[in-house]
């Protein structure tokens, strides 16, 4: 299971390396939208770190 989490959160990482953020910002042209965008991106960031930080570490193995 530690395989495809791993998996998933590398995609995750550079799915949000991939992102041009920059380039989507210069196309806003309302203060509204601006917002928004700068919300969508905090909120994005967020859960990129928390999915960084709880899946890079490996469980603990379960004693049966």
């Amino acid at each position: 299971m530690s395989g495809s989490v791993k998996k998933v959160t590398d995609v995750v990482f550079k799915a949000g390396k991939n992102i041009d953020w920059d380039g989507m910002a210069r196309l806003i042209v309302s203060d509204e939208a601006r917002r928004e965008f700068n919300n969508l991106r905090r909120t994005f960031d967020e859960v990129n770190s928390q999915l960084q930080t709880k899946f890079s570490q490996e469980p603990e193995p379960i004693d049966w």
